[in-house]
């Protein structure tokens, strides 16, 4: 099955698809009402403005799933790291080994860019991404709550 499982650089074209893979992943984390970003907003975030990196997994030349990531600064190691916003592959490809495979991929784009880490957050309730975190090998951070703020 891997054989035919690619991850490349998502380009303009893309834009609907990432859109409905966002959709996707909105749905999984029940919350679908939160996904209220168009294609024009997509486009202009990852494309114009550049602030982030998308990348497409696909199988069969069908896409499968899709990665956000962003730099951060680790002021603290004087080192870019990035943050995944999201990692999301279609159910009916999931247990079966890609997403080993995937977060591989993801890392060497990570590191091709040079950014040394990659960090992201993990919804509580959401124990079979946890347990996928836990086999690959990521650390848990301790002591720390994430918190969010809407500039308006």
């Amino acid at each position: 099955m891997h054989e035919t499982f690619t991850v490349r650089k998502a380009t303009e074209k893309d834009i609907a698809l990432l859109q409905t893979m966002i959709k996707g992943l909105a749905a999984y984390e029940k919350r679908p009402q939160d996904m209220t970003g168009s294609q024009e907003k997509l486009h202009y975030w990852i494309f114009q403005k550049k602030i982030a990196t998308a990348l497409i997994a696909e199988y069969d030349n069908e896409a499968i799933g899709y990665a956000v990531y962003y730099p951060v600064f680790c002021s603290f190691a004087a080192e870019g790291g990035v943050h995944m916003e999201d990692m999301f592959l279609i159910e009916k490809y999931r247990h079966c080994g890609l997403g080993t495979i995937f977060f591989a991929k993801l890392k060497e784009f990570v590191k091709q860019d040079g950014f040394s880490q990659i960090e992201w957050s993990c919804l509580d309730w959401n124990t079979p991404s946890i347990r996928f975190y836990n086999k690959i090998g990521a650390g848990q951070e301790q002591g720390r709550k994430y918190f969010s703020y809407r500039c308006q």
